[in-house]
């Protein structure tokens, strides 16, 4: 098989699993089989560039990619809670003559799998698993230990907030360079180690966006003070901004108050 014939035609690998409110909720009957969840053909052509039998590769997440990975010869890691999605997945790989001898399969949450994971430098990892926060900064945060410097990190649905502020963080970071980007997915290429244990005012967004510094972020605080009806402690926190704003230390506490 093909990268073009696996992309005209991808295969129904996920069980639809309804989400009250959105547009598929009745779409597609409770544990019918989908292709529609699979990751974006430029994100999947990405790594088709960049990964070849030499690769060390690794997933969080499974589908199509899984496939991609094994028609591209990786040695291919993917961790994924999910038995019968890899068990389907190897079932069509065998069914097209696509070897899944470099497969690994892990069936087991990610945050429980990648911190034991004994391999180092992998060549290219692709974070699709779950996308509840703080699920892709977690595997984010131990890929980053696994990947090796000059390596790929692919971060995939970036129309929900917790993959776009990921994406948003690394591209401020001088460790990552943002080589790849859709309306779906973007790529970073390692430059060095060391941002994910960083502290924070030596994280450029994470530094821009608290209230220790940006200006915005002090304005965003007070409106949400208002909205959740905490009025005594926005009294409290205008005054305390009016005193160190008199003090020429706008933001910062006067002296001795905790």
């Amino acid at each position: 098989m093909t990268i073009q014939e696996l992309l005209a035609d991808p295969p129904k690998l996920h069980a639809f699993t309804p989400e009250v409110g959105t547009h598929e909720e009745n779409m597609f009957a409770p544990g019918e089989l989908i292709n529609r969840w699979k990751l974006s053909d430029e994100e999947l052509l990405f790594i088709a560039e960049h990964v070849s039998e030499k690769s060390k590769t690794l997933e969080t997440g499974a589908g199509c990619s899984t496939i991609l990975f094994a028609i591209k010869g990786t040695k291919h890691t993917c961790v994924v809670p999910d038995r019968p999605l890899a068990d389907r997945i190897i079932s069509f790989c065998n069914s097209k003559n696509i070897s899944t001898a470099g497969l690994n399969f892990i069936i087991e949450p990610s945050e429980r799998a990648l911190p034991r994971l004994q391999e180092l430098d992998f060549d290219l990892a692709l974070i699709d698993g779950r996308h509840g926060f703080p699920q892709p900064f977690l595997d984010w945060y131990f890929v980053a230990e696994l990947l090796k410097t000059g390596g790929y990190v692919i971060i995939d649905d970036l129309h929900i907030w917790v993959c776009e502020t990921l994406v948003n963080l690394l591209a401020e970071e001088k460790d990552w360079t943002l080589v790849h980007e859709s309306l779906g997915g973007a790529a970073f290429q390692k430059l060095g180690n060391g941002t994910q244990n960083h502290e924070f005012p030596e994280q450029p967004y994470v530094k821009r966006h608290s209230r220790q510094y940006s200006f915005n972020a002090k304005i965003r605080y007070l409106f949400t003070l208002l909205k959740r009806g905490n009025y005594s402690l926005l009294t409290n926190t205008v005054k305390l901004g009016v005193q160190s704003a008199l003090m020429g230390k706008f933001g910062e506490r006067p002296k001795g108050r905790r």
